[in-house]
């Protein structure tokens, strides 16, 4: 298309819009009143009057189902949806004063102490009863503990020669006692995980009890592989001749292999029979402190004992033998 067309076509169309618009002003002006007077609500009632309806269709209906299936419960947000609360199951419970503590535990091993009750323990395993599980298949218990899991409303009354006395929450329910188990007796204590140096190796082994409380024997008495209630007249004895008793004894100072310092006294050769032996001493212990106090020399361990004799009711040693460390722990009588 040249200049001269393209300027024909613009003027044409000009031509038409002006003309229409000429038209359209002057069919206003012709009809000026008749377009500009007001319509009454008779004349617009009568021509809506005369509308045909509109066929509502069922398909242009959404039902409330529909749209809250579709719009809430879809979740638009974009947010991962909540994850379904789950139903906490009860945890099954032993009720109370139901089953015989025989068929919830079974006792192993007995520890008894007659002159102090925190020094007895007990080694119990629990059974499938019990519905406890443990992670060492025996545990050490000692008097006022209490039974784990869902047997906390049975606790430890007593230990003794008879067995394990357990007592219950409520007050209703009579004690019970459970004795050792006979299999159990002849286990050596280093087999029951857990329990290892805590209690003698020969359980088997009982020794008589000592005296009441506030009584004092006249010879020592000796109330496990580790504890001692010395006698009066043995203590006496002591005092006077202990001179002699560590001639008896081959000992000499310990010396530590990785720092080259001094650190207890090791009894090379204790003889069966001596006062040593009697009071628990083995061959090749090294006694490292005496109630915490370290000791290298025999002199020092005399002296420190002299010096705090009026301080102690009790004495604990620390004896390390073949790396294994256990406290022998003597009770001297009271002065009244």
């Amino acid at each position: 298309m040249n200049t001269g067309q393209l300027k024909l076509v613009s003027w044409t169309l000009a031509s038409v819009f002006g003309l229409g618009l000429a038209g359209y002003v002057g069919n206003y002006l012709l009809h000026r009143g008749t377009l500009e007077a007001r319509v009454g609500g008779k004349e617009i009632q009568d021509v809506l009057s005369k509308v045909t309806p509109v066929e509502k269709k069922a398909e242009d209906i959404v039902s409330y189902d529909l749209v809250n299936a579709a719009l809430y419960k879809f979740n638009w947000t974009g947010k991962a949806p909540p994850k379904p609360v789950e139903e906490v199951k009860p945890v099954a419970k032993v009720t109370p004063g139901t089953e015989p503590v025989s068929t919830l535990v079974q006792v192993l091993l007995i520890k008894e102490d007659p002159i102090d009750d925190s020094g007895s323990r007990a080694v119990i395993k629990y059974l499938p009863a019990a519905k406890v599980t443990m992670k060492d298949p025996a545990i050490v218990k000692h008097v006022g503990d209490t039974l784990d899991g869902s047997l906390d409303f049975i606790s430890i009354g007593d230990i003794t020669a008879a067995g394990v006395v357990f007592k219950f929450r409520d007050g209703k329910r009579a004690d019970e006692t459970v004795g050792v188990n006979e299999l159990s007796r002849r286990l050596d204590m280093d087999t029951i995980a857990g329990t290892k140096g805590v209690l003698p190796a020969t359980p088997e082994v009982r020794y008589p009890k000592g005296p009441r409380y506030g009584e004092a024997p006249d010879r020592t008495v000796r109330l496990s592989d580790t504890s001692f209630q010395i006698g009066t007249a043995d203590m006496d004895d002591w005092n006077d001749n202990y001179q002699d008793y560590l001639t008896e004894v081959e000992h000499r100072q310990h010396r530590d292999p990785s720092t080259g310092k001094y650190d207890g006294i090791v009894l090379d050769k204790v003889p069966p029979g001596s006062v040593a032996a009697a009071h628990g001493a083995k061959d090749g212990d090294i006694i490292k402190s005496i109630n915490g106090h370290p000791v290298n020399s025999t002199q020092e361990a005399i002296s420190f004992v002299k010096n705090n004799k009026d301080k102690y009711d009790v004495w604990e040693v620390e004896v390390e033998n073949k790396g294994k460390i256990r406290i022998v722990t003597y009770k001297v009588p009271k002065k009244k």
